[in-house]
């Protein structure tokens, strides 16, 4: 498949300033506007760029083909992982099988004896009831007994399953089954759910442990409809197409009973996927140990309405599937007999809202429904963005990873609360991914995979998925009340000048007045927004500290490791308010530290055993400048085909602050960006960041007008992975004797305080692979991965091998390490 484009002649585009509409060139437009290069805050310094121009394909035809084939392929380049569908990671204990007997009140001789098959050994473990018991097979090995080895050895996994088959035959037993490894509930096990950072900062750990969800508060998504996927199918209701225009809705018919997402809904014919990646945030089925986790947890309530097609949506579309969803009478259509309280609108138009829009809101709020929908993504005042203009529903801004509002958010009076929307041209936690929001989303080849997108789409469903949660707990609770405890409890640190509503939703707060709690008398918990910050050169970051508890909490801070003296907090002391949050700066000044990257540690402690935090601190200094930026504006011609005149594609300095300004003939563009991070003198290749007009998730065309400016066509840059990369297993906290046991660029830790060697992998500059955290190390010098884990209520072992601990890091999550 061909994504390149190659360098062979020379061009450049013209650096220019306008302040107003005209233009002095009659025969062409001119398009101005801003990339912003994905940073990753903890690589290590980028290589000097070898890159001063841009040169072009001397056959734009032939590049057009090129790029058309590459588009028509793979639809929208996007960066994700992992790139192939993960499998199940076991948690089968091999040899262990419960089994019930006919018979009530064996012994445990008589057990054995009854359930014993030729060729293994058989123990009894203990006794479950009257009728269960747990029993573990070995195989047995006569000839090793004889030269002075083992008599027994534990099976293989395919071993087990032949086991258990011949168990389930044995007469007078009524059924047999595996045992496995159960996890707490609290936080999932989903490998994926460790790069989900949006979670912590909304502070839903906590809130999953007052419930995960109920199965009788059915959510509607609104949007593209859904598409088949592990981590979706579970969740999904029977939903319904209610796209009138056969054209519009691309699967040959109008309204119909099928809401599978047909795609091809972004202008190059490639295909979003847009209601999918929604569905996945308010309910990927979480804590099955597979690809990550949603919002909510429990049963098959998700309701998908189709109301976004190959040509987005209608007014008159939009209006049914509200109607529908709540429990409206839509005639000729067969009623909807799973009422939604929630419905998720992540859509959106310019103007005032219609009184049909309106009215149809007012009545399924009077049905008892309950709407959350999205501010807009063009960074101006929501007052002319429908629905957030609109009454009687909850409007939401998007954030970025540092709780303010991200840079395409709208904002402004209509705006209720603000959630994760996420920024992909950042990396603010350090952990090698882009700052965006990752869910479920089919890659190219239509297989499922996970995904990151950017938006207030993404912002919306969070909040969608928090309010089913508290209608869990109380679904008495109205429209209006359920808004009133979304804003009372914010965390008033995300609040903005320009209007970001109360600030960030916090997700424990709300559960928990929703549930009648927030006894005032309880005793102070410490938690933290995040574990990992990170920075390159002079800069500071704001750290949301919670007190998840009653009374006021009182925290210390200190900074700790070698490079202490390079990191400086607002304050050392905080005094905290029963359930609020409190924002604590963190500055960077290498001063004259040498090139590099660093590691610190902040030190939080909350008095009288409210409980402790760390918080990794990794910073780089002496990076190099980035490289230069490659821009084309490709076109479709009459036969359909992308082409890329010579006017059309250019260089974006670095230097300039990737500022552009460049003039083309009037017509329709598509906008697409790249930057040759590998060094290969290709673009739009893995490893190279990409980048498209408006953004991933919403690729738009620009109109070019002759005569005119077109300002503003700014976007991102993320890092580009293809989808046949494969995502490799990771053997972080496995056991080990030496490097070589834990696998390319692995480290085995052998002190005595590591018994039986612990595999680990560096993380001051690079990235721990999904399922691990980083952490650094006691002296503050050096930063490594270890396997995450959920901390058991009461401390211990949890899911962690045998000799090592879940120690809880504050946020809540954990890693696998020795007692202490």
């Amino acid at each position: 498949m061909l994504r390149r484009l190659a360098l062979l002649g020379m061009l450049g585009l013209t650096a220019c300033n306008s302040d107003g509409d005209d233009d002095t060139t009659p025969t062409k437009g001119t398009v101005q506007g801003t990339l912003q290069p994905f940073q990753a805050g903890s690589a290590a310094a980028s290589a000097p760029s070898s890159l001063s121009a841009f040169f072009s394909l001397p056959n734009a035809k032939n590049l057009g083909r090129s790029v058309s084939r590459a588009l028509a392929a793979r639809g929208v380049w996007r960066t994700g992982i992992p790139s192939k569908p993960l499998t199940e990671q076991s948690s089968l204990l091999p040899g262990e099988i419960i089994v019930r007997f006919d018979t009530p009140d064996l012994s445990a001789e008589e057990a054995v004896a009854q359930a014993r098959i030729d060729g293994y050994h058989v123990v009894h473990q203990a006794y479950l009831s009257d009728t269960l018991h747990l029993l573990r097979y070995e195989v047995s090995q006569p000839q090793a007994m004889a030269s002075g080895g083992s008599n027994v050895r534990a099976l293989t996994q395919a071993e087990h399953v032949r086991v258990l088959q011949r168990v389930q035959a044995v007469q007078g037993v009524q059924y047999a089954e595996s045992n496995v490894r159960v996890r707490p509930l609290a936080v999932p096990n989903d490998p994926l759910y460790s790069r989900q950072w949006h979670y912590t900062n909304m502070n839903l750990p906590a809130a999953w442990d007052l419930g995960t969800g109920s199965e009788s508060i059915i959510i509607a998504v609104l949007d593209t409809g859904i598409t088949k996927h592990p981590d979706l199918d579970s969740r999904m209701l029977t939903g319904v197409d209610l796209i009138s225009d056969p054209n519009a809705a691309g699967d040959g018919n109008g309204v119909d009973a099928n809401p599978t997402d047909e795609g091809k809904d972004l202008p190059n014919g490639g295909s979003s996927y847009h209601g999918t990646h929604v569905a996945g945030t308010i309910g990927a089925a979480s804590n099955n140990g597979v690809g990550l986790s949603g919002v909510t947890w429990k049963g098959r309530n998700i309701l998908p309405v189709r109301v976004l097609g190959t040509k987005g949506g209608t007014l008159a579309d939009i209006v049914a599937g509200m109607t529908w969803a709540s429990g409206g009478n839509v005639p000729g259509v067969t009623p909807n007999a799973n009422r939604a309280r929630v419905i998720n609108m992540s859509l959106g138009g310019n103007g005032s809202p219609s009184q049909s829009l309106q009215d149809t809101v007012n009545q399924a709020v009077s049905r008892g429904s309950i709407f959350v929908v999205a501010a807009g993504n063009e960074n101006t005042n929501a007052s002319s963005s429908f629905p957030c203009n609109m009454n009687n529903v909850i409007c939401v801004g998007a954030v970025r990873f540092t709780g303010k509002r991200a840079s395409y958010s709208n904002y402004g009076a209509n705006v209720d609360i603000m959630a994760t929307g996420g920024q992909t041209s950042e990396d603010r936690n350090g952990d090698g991914f882009p700052d965006g929001v990752l869910s479920t989303l089919p890659n190219s080849s239509n297989q499922p995979s996970y995904e990151y997108y950017q938006g207030t789409s993404m912002a919306t469903p969070h909040v969608a998925g928090i309010v089913a949660l508290m209608l869990a707990q109380n679904p008495a609770l109205t429209s209006q009340e359920v808004e009133d405890i979304l804003k009372d409890t914010a965390d008033t640190t995300s609040k903005c000048s320009e209007g970001c509503g109360a600030g960030l939703v916090d997700a424990y707060a709300a559960v928990l007045r929703a549930k009648g709690g927030g006894d005032p008398t309880k005793p102070p918990k410490l938690a933290i927004s995040t574990t990992q910050l990170a920075f390159t050169g002079t800069n500071s970051q704001v750290l949301s500290v919670r007190n998840n508890g009653g009374g006021t909490l009182a925290v210390s801070v200190s900074v700790s490791g070698a490079n202490a003296s390079a990191v400086s907090v607002s304050s050392n002391t905080l005094s905290i308010a029963a359930y609020k949050s409190a924002s604590l700066t963190v500055n960077v000044n290498p001063g004259s530290l040498a090139p590099g990257s660093y590691v610190a540690q902040l030190d939080l402690t909350g008095a009288a055993g409210a409980g402790t935090a760390q918080v990794l601190v990794k910073f780089r200094v002496g990076a190099s400048e980035d490289k230069d930026a490659v821009i084309a504006f490709a076109y479709l011609d009459a036969a359909g085909e992308v082409q890329i005149d010579d006017d059309g594609i250019g260089t974006v300095s670095a230097a300039d602050g990737f500022s552009y300004s460049t003039k083309l003939p009037g017509r329709e563009y598509l906008v697409l960006a790249s930057i040759d991070d590998t060094g290969e003198g290709e673009y739009f290749d893995d490893g190279d960041r990409v980048g498209f007009w408006r953004d991933t998730t919403e690729v738009e065309t620009v109109e070019v007008t002759n005569g005119k400016t077109t300002s503003d066509i700014s976007f991102t840059l993320v890092p580009y992975k293809s989808d046949e990369d494969p995502q490799p297993d990771t053997t972080i906290g496995k056991a080990c004797t030496t490097g070589s046991d834990c696998g390319p660029g692995g480290l085995c830790i052998t002190s005595s305080t590591f018994p039986g060697g612990y595999c680990t992998e560096d993380c001051l500059s690079s990235s721990c692979p999904s399922g691990t955290a980083c952490y650094s190390t006691s002296s503050g010098a050096n930063a490594y991965c270890f396997l995450s884990c959920t901390p058991p209520a009461g401390g211990g072992q949890g899911s962690c091998r045998s000799g090592y601990e879940c120690s809880d890091d504050g946020s809540g999550g954990g890693a696998c390490l020795p007692p202490e």
